[in-house]
């Protein structure tokens, strides 16, 4: 059965228990019943634990969100859609599917969900974007991240996938830039490597 609809100014002034008790009635049933959704009951139902904890939390999908002066908000949006204090948020990823997001109180929004796992790819994890992916380099490749960062890499690490034994090889990172780096790869010699290496690299930034 549907959630009863609660009826304000109940009971009003002038009126008995008997003319008010189904409203009133509805009014106490309802309120239960919406506080139970997404929380442990007063009766600490479902199971027996502490009434009022949370049991799982379902958001509204926003649409325009705006900082609250001392307060962190925690909510719904897609991406591209989402407007937080009249920016539109990057379409990432854009497949139209809704990502949590974090406002904080001085308004520093922090986007916490959403990934690609194609190669190369991407994983937001707690605000910090992460992005991967393989690649075959002969002497010296250039990579391009599938999303441009705000500033340079925090960090780019580089391992290469040796089929043989025994040869050393270095990986060097050169160029860094917002869009991605360039790789190039030595022989043991200090000689440009001239054959083709399999390398897999991660990129760290925001």
């Amino acid at each position: 059965m549907p959630i009863p609809t609660y009826t304000p100014g109940y009971p009003p002034d002038g009126s008995s228990l008997g003319q008010t008790k189904a409203t009133i009635r509805n009014n106490l049933d309802g309120t239960f019943e919406t506080l139970a959704i997404d929380h442990v009951n007063n009766n600490g139902q479902p199971g027996s634990n502490p009434a009022g904890y949370h049991t799982i939390i379902h958001e509204v999908t926003q649409t325009n969100v705006t900082t609250v002066a001392g307060v962190n908000q925690v909510f719904s949006g897609v991406p591209g859609t989402l407007i937080v204090n009249g920016v539109t948020t990057p379409a990432l990823p854009a497949n139209g599917d809704t990502q949590l997001y974090s406002l904080t109180g001085a308004g520093a929004l922090t986007q916490l969900t959403g990934y690609s796992a194609a190669s190369p790819g991407y994983a937001w994890v707690g605000g910090v974007l992460m992005q991967f992916g393989i690649v075959t380099v002969t002497g010296t490749g250039s990579i391009s991240y599938p999303i441009t960062l705000t500033a340079a890499a925090f960090s780019i690490q580089l391992t290469q996938f040796n089929t043989t034994p025994g040869v050393v090889q270095y990986l060097q990172v050169f160029a860094s830039s917002t869009t991605g780096f360039t790789i190039k790869v030595f022989n043991g010699n200090g000689a440009i490597s001239v054959a083709p290496r399999t390398i897999y690299w991660l990129a760290i930034g925001k």
